[in-house]
């Protein structure tokens, strides 16, 4: 996947300075975002064809789509650095429900059980939690999202889509979940 491809698709991507590598691994993931300062862990290592200094973004998987590197950059970047994403995703986060933190408590230990998560809880709600939740239902990565959301979040989650460019028709036209699924994390 190349990523004059992805920014021809989404060409929100265009002004962003993203450096971009795409090496699928096996059974790695999908999709690994680095931040300006993020070196990686000792087990995986920024790739050094993303320079600190900048955003980095490394594909891992054959299977991986577009949208899932238009995903992981205004989840774990544009929410921070773009004034309407910014204060979209904060509304976000601040709208969550008691139910729908106690799934995300569940999805933590099921990272602890299932993938040796062993950051603190605060920490991983921060980085991947609240990212995961945004994302569910705005790029198609969770099977039946809009049970996961009440209406007035699917509302504000449907204006990031439309901003990002993000047709109806291409969401249908995904298919299946490439982040894994709320139901996985939940069920056990």
């Amino acid at each position: 996947m190349e990523f004059s491809d992805i920014v021809r698709m989404y060409p929100y991507l265009s002004d962003k300075n993203i450096s971009y590598v795409y090496e699928p691994t096996k059974d790695r993931g999908f999709v690994e975002f680095y931040s300006p300062t993020e070196p990686g862990s000792k087990e995986y290592p920024r790739p050094k064809s993303l320079p600190m200094g900048g955003v980095g973004i490394q594909v891992l998987s054959k299977d991986a789509k577009p949208i899932d590197v238009l995903g992981d950059y205004v989840s774990h970047w544009g929410v921070y650095t773009d004034p309407f994403l910014k204060r979209t995703y904060q509304d976000f986060v601040n709208s969550l429900d008691n139910k729908q933190l106690n799934t995300l408590e569940k999805q933590y230990k099921y990272s602890q059980e299932n993938f040796g998560e062993n950051r603190p809880f605060s920490q991983w709600l921060e980085i991947t939690g609240l990212p995961g939740y945004f994302r569910g239902y705005t790029f198609n990565q969770w099977e039946n999202p809009e049970d996961m959301y009440r209406k007035d979040q699917l509302k504000l989650l449907d204006n990031v889509r439309s901003y990002l460019g993000i047709t109806p028709s291409e969401m249908s036209e995904l298919g299946d979940s490439v982040g894994y699924s709320v139901g996985d994390s939940v069920d056990d």
